[in-house]
């Protein structure tokens, strides 16, 4: 099997690094919470992100970074572009399924 040279999951040790990268971009971030009560108690965070005449939103400083980069790749044309959300959506649907012990579903 080859050898990955870097792995890396979205997790508690990702929030930091992400945040500092958007920073380093020469972005302004605000932080915002919110208490929400229904269903349970729970506090959501908002995280924006802005540079002269850019915005950016997001709940987390993952979704944010992905977003930047997005647009940094994308451009004033970062939209779905014809067929994209179709074949997106095609690679969704065929995904493979597992159940809770991991186990293909077939």
């Amino acid at each position: 099997m080859h050898k990955l040279k870097v792995q890396i999951v979205s997790a508690g040790n990702t929030a930091a690094p992400c945040f500092y990268a958007i920073e380093s971009k020469g972005y302004e971030i605000r932080i915002t919470s919110c208490l929400w009560t229904e269903p349970y108690e729970k506090v959501v965070y908002q995280y924006d992100a802005t540079k002269e005449d850019e915005f950016f939103s997001a709940s987390s400083p993952e979704e944010l970074l992905g977003l930047i980069h997005m647009w940094e790749m994308r451009g004033d044309n970062w939209r779905v572009h014809k067929n994209e959300a179709h074949e997106f959506n095609k690679k969704v649907r065929n995904a493979p399924l597992f159940d809770e012990d991991g186990k293909l579903i077939e």
